[in-house]
């Protein structure tokens, strides 16, 4: 917030060096004054740029980019974990609660096509994800009769970010990738495990409030395949937010997410499945 507000320098040279009240002031008038001080407390756009535009030249001083010999592209790494209880329902029927756990690994090479002094805003960042989750820990509800229910979950994407300069940067970052599921109990009262396989299509948000405070949202979109031997076709959808501190190298996150997987028999009605929860989850950037 501290961005949106003139800085004590740019309103020392409004009023010179004694503020409103020194001596170069005393011949104002209180309206003349009060206008004065309005002036110099005014949000303006174009002080607000110039201000972004020092900062931005400081960062690019500070730590090479922008000038001849720190153009990209930068290597961005990101190692993330996520820890959550999950529940699990069936048709609207709360079917019991599980565990889940997700680690992913980002590899991303910062402005690999373009490169600049930090002012440019559309960029073309490439690179790679890949992704582990394991859900366990099963516990069926009272009036459910599942008497197990686990998956783990292994899946690779490619990355490209039109929007953003870093992963710690506010920004898009559209992906596209495989994932593969070993799994128990989906749609169905089974302890017989089954593969499920198929591709996807993501996007990830992030909006930095402030420098060290921000919002954060995910989607994933599953493209429907084969149900293996469901006899039938399947897909996923998964829809993640919330909310991150930012400290250094290191981001911690609270989040919600919400997974819909659907099954449509090849006779039938489609069975659909959710899972929801509330966790919490930690980022390392290097």
């Amino acid at each position: 917030m501290a961005a949106l507000f003139v800085s004590a320098p740019a309103a020392a040279q409004r009023y010179g060096p004694g503020g409103p009240s020194s001596t170069g002031d005393r011949g104002l008038t209180p309206i003349g004054e009060t206008q004065k001080r309005r002036s110099a407390e005014r949000f303006s756009i174009i002080d607000w740029i110039r201000e972004q535009n020092a900062t931005r030249a400081a960062q690019d001083a500070r730590w090479g980019r922008g000038g001849s010999s720190g153009r990209g592209p930068f290597p961005d790494f990101v190692l993330h974990y996520r820890t959550s209880p999950m529940t699990i329902s069936r048709e609207g029927t709360k079917v019991g609660t599980a565990s889940v756990a997700t680690g992913r690994f980002q590899f991303l090479l910062d402005d690999l096509f373009s490169s600049g002094n930090r002012m440019r805003v559309i960029n073309s960042d490439l690179g790679i994800e890949f992704s582990y989750a394991q859900a366990k820990d099963f516990l069926a509800d009272t009036a459910f009769t599942q008497s197990k229910y686990e998956f783990k979950e292994l899946s690779g994407a490619f990355l490209i970010r039109p929007i953003g300069r870093s992963s710690q940067d506010s920004g898009l970052t559209v992906k596209a990738g495989y994932h593969n599921f070993e799994e128990t109990g989906f749609w169905t009262n089974t302890t017989t495990p089954e593969n499920l396989y198929g591709m996807f299509l993501g996007a990830d948000v992030t909006l930095d409030l402030v420098p060290f405070l921000g919002l954060k949202g995910e989607y994933q979109h599953g493209l429907e395949g084969p149900a293996g031997s469901y006899t039938g076709k399947w897909k996923i959808s998964r829809f993640t937010y919330g909310a991150f501190l930012e400290i250094y190298l290191i981001n911690l996150e609270a989040f919600m997410f919400n997974n819909e997987a659907v099954f449509t028999p090849d006779a039938g009605a489609p069975v659909k499945e959710t899972q929801t929860g509330t966790g919490f989850g930690a980022s390392l950037f290097f």
